[in-house]
């Protein structure tokens, strides 16, 4: 009933490893079975409603529009907050503060400027200082307290404190809106770049805050991470053009991706073996001939010393005696190891060789067995889709912070009238919060002018309640994301499973093995599923949590912590590699047999070890099949592509043609990978079952083998014939 509890019908084998034994009623995945590891069912269905929970409190107080809508100083969204219904862009008071911004590659800075910002109804469209508004810049809001420009035509001297004091932008760029943002026109300053940007009305030079006079480079530096996505969305644009004017083309492509991806599997068995041992003979005798070269290398230069004047390393290397000594040595361990592979494991090579073309066979015969992943996909998709909607709820359901921001970035001690009318001495200390909606601290400034500072908004602040959600919803996707890995294997081992254990391939295959395995599947496992993936999906929380202390440390001068960090990474690396292979195997016993997921994972682990050299060997060769098979598709998708879309381009004109060859390329690679991924656990499963076969029959008619002939011949097993039996 638990995790790791023992069924009633576990088999007295002490976990000693024993060979399986014969079971005359065995004829394929068991049809009378019970549910397995109950309480971790339980347990996962209790994680998800914690999950639901933790959706709809994101759902109730996130707000997903502050990724993307404009935010003023005062933390009002334009266009949707009250008093900024109608101002629905955001002007930069010092565009050029976002220079510092535009150094970094983080997207979360990519609309961040330590500048004030307010609201607008338009982006200005001229240059102007802040002192000589003209035109339509008279009629609109472009100070923070709501005031507009116009107001202070009169009164010079009031327009000059505001500018002081922050309240109002000292100089106005012709600009554009990009996402909400009053972007200045990059081309305008392009063109001036070591030029004195000046007023359209006036001719006087534009300054900044602190009176620096700035010119186009000044500015564009400012604005180069906008520019950055300015070009990206007119480049994005052709593209998306391209690929609607050819989508025949490329929905053509897909099907031409699906036929190749059968023609390599349906192929596969007639070219596994030549290709094997045709690839080692090739390795063989490059390596000879490698090592003939290394020689003659370096009898030349130890009978004739030669000094080198080369200026590069690699050319250094080149005249080194060493240097040859030592590659002719690993060519010739290279030769001794692919020699002894095919002098001494050539009988396990035909064993992988017969199992791989079985599995191709069971992939034939089971065609809906490729197409099941994509029930797979769209269940990882629909996960990711809910783990990205609700994280985006859940990071916005933070509260805004404000902090004082000094225009001349130091702190300093400023006058002013509190809300009572009462003269106050305030010291404000840069970055300290603030409340914007004080009167005293909207903006503040000393008599003398020589120092000014704002309350502006810093940033959303994620509390230690939010940032725990935000840590679980995170683990429960790893969770959910392992378990649907897992839920397509079990189903794919039962089915396979199901060909292997027909005696009369594929006459005795059952109806519909796919949907039989799922029906097991989802009826009795689901625990055992969750059992396994809970595994897997603390060790990657723990691999994260390292990644992200790394990160961390990545300027750090601690050396040893760094070290420390590196090799947990590379340890649980491995061993989330050895949990994947382990849970594997245990996926297929527990799609054969029933079993829960300890006793499953015990035994497919005591039967890989009693043939470990088989499975190393089997294990090679798929990984070599399988990246060849990525490979050979891809690379032949994107021939077929390159040639197409290159006649396309001349004849239709597309902007960017190599964009669909890669986008087909990548399809391709996508596809291939989910196919082959159906294979290998064909391969897999197969061999597990004719490892069960072995240990469990005798080849006499009561116990005949159920593996085919090519299969026998590579093991030297036969079937008796009754008759013979019956002599003995």
């Amino acid at each position: 009933m638990g995790c790791c509890g023992n069924s009633s019908d576990d088999e007295a084998d002490g976990g000693q490893g024993k060979p399986v034994k014969f079971d005359p009623e065995f004829n394929g995945p068991i049809k009378k079975r019970g549910c397995t590891d109950i309480i971790c069912l339980l347990l996962f269905i209790a994680y998800w409603v914690g999950m639901v929970i933790v959706a709809i409190f994101g759902f109730r107080n996130g707000d997903p529009e502050r990724l993307i809508r404009p935010i003023d100083s005062r933390g009002r969204f334009c266009g949707r907050s009250d008093g900024v219904v109608d101002r629905p862009h955001l002007l930069f008071f010092d565009i050029t503060r976002c220079a510092a911004s535009a150094l970094t590659l983080d997207p979360a800075d990519l609309f961040t400027c330590n500048t004030p910002q307010v609201c607008v109804k338009v982006c200005p469209d001229s240059n102007d200082i802040g002192l000589f508004p003209e035109n339509q810049i008279r009629n609109n809001s472009y100070c923070t307290d709501g005031r507009t420009v116009g107001d202070h035509a009169q009164d010079r001297i009031q327009m000059v404190r505001d500018i002081a004091y922050g309240v109002c932008p000292p100089y106005f760029l012709r600009s554009e809106n990009i996402l909400g943002r009053c972007v200045p026109v990059l081309a305008d300053f392009q063109a001036l770049l070591n030029k004195t940007i000046t007023s359209n009305s006036t001719g006087d030079p534009l300054t900044t805050a602190d009176g620096t006079i700035f010119d186009g480079e000044f500015v564009t530096n400012g604005i180069r991470s906008l520019a950055r996505f300015l070009n990206v969305r007119s480049v994005a644009e052709e593209v998306w053009t391209d690929m609607v004017s050819i989508r025949w083309w490329l929905l053509g492509g897909f099907f031409m991706i699906l036929f190749i991806c059968f023609l390599y599997i349906f192929l596969i068995r007639f070219i596994i073996k030549p290709m094997i041992y045709l690839t080692m003979i090739l390795i063989l005798g490059v390596s000879i001939w490698g090592i003939y070269l290394c020689y003659k290398e370096y009898t030349d230069l130890k009978n004739n010393p030669q000094t080198s004047s080369a200026s590069t390393l690699l050319d250094t290397f080149r005249y080194q005696e060493e240097t040859w000594l030592g590659l002719g040595i690993t060519l010739t361990i290279i030769a001794v190891i692919i020699l002894l592979i095919f002098l001494f494991l050539r009988k396990r090579i035909n064993l992988a060789v017969e199992v791989i073309k079985e599995s191709s066979k069971a992939v034939g015969s089971i065609k809906s067995a490729v197409f099941f992943p994509l029930i797979t996909y769209l269940m990882q998709f629909a996960l990711f889709a809910w783990f990205v909607g609700v994280g985006i709820f859940l990071v916005t359901s933070s509260d805004a912070t404000y902090a004082y921001e000094n225009l001349n970035g130091m702190n300093v001690t400023t006058y002013s009238l509190d809300v009572n009318g009462t003269l106050t001495n305030y010291t404000y200390v840069q970055g300290t919060s603030c409340n914007p909606t004080d009167v005293a601290a909207v903006a503040l400034v000393d008599f003398n002018l020589t120092n000014s500072t704002n309350c502006v908004f810093n940033k959303f602040e994620t509390g230690t309640a939010l940032f725990r959600m935000q840590i679980y919803h995170f683990f429960g996707w790893l969770w959910g994301l392992n378990w649907i890995l897992a839920f397509g294997q079990c189903v794919l081992a039962g089915a396979f499973a199901s060909y292997y254990w027909a005696f009369d391939k594929p006459k005795d295959l059952p109806y519909f093995p796919v949907f039989g395995a799922l029906k097991r599947t989802l009826f009795y496992h689901t625990g055992s599923l969750a059992f396994g993936a809970l595994i897997i999906a603390i060790v990657q929380f723990i691999r994260a949590v390292l990644a992200y202390l790394d990160a961390k440390l990545g300027r750090s001068e601690n050396r040893v912590a760094k070290f420390v960090i590196k090799c947990l990474a590379c340890f649980f690396w491995c061993l989330e590699k050895i949990l994947k292979f382990i849970n594997k195997n245990a996926y297929i016993l527990i799609a054969i047999y029933g079993y829960n997921f300890c006793k499953a994972a015990r035994k497919a682990f005591n039967l890989i070890l009693r043939n470990i050299v088989r499975v190393v060997v089997l294990n090679k060769i798929t990984a070599f099949i399988l990246f060849l098979g990525k490979i050979l598709i891809t690379g032949a998708v994107g021939v077929i592509s390159f040639y197409t879309f290159d006649a396309l381009r001349v004849k239709d004109g597309l902007n960017y043609y190599l964009i669909p060859i890669i986008f087909l390329c990548i399809v391709a690679f996508i596809t291939a990978h989910g196919f082959l991924n159906v294979f290998d656990m064909a391969i897999d499963t197969i061999f597990l079952c004719v490892l069960e076969d072995l240990e469990r029959n005798d080849g006499s008619p009561s116990k005949p083998y159920y593996m085919t002939n090519g299969l026998k011949n590579a093991l030297k097993v036969k079937n008796e014939p009754v008759a013979e039996q019956e002599a003995k």
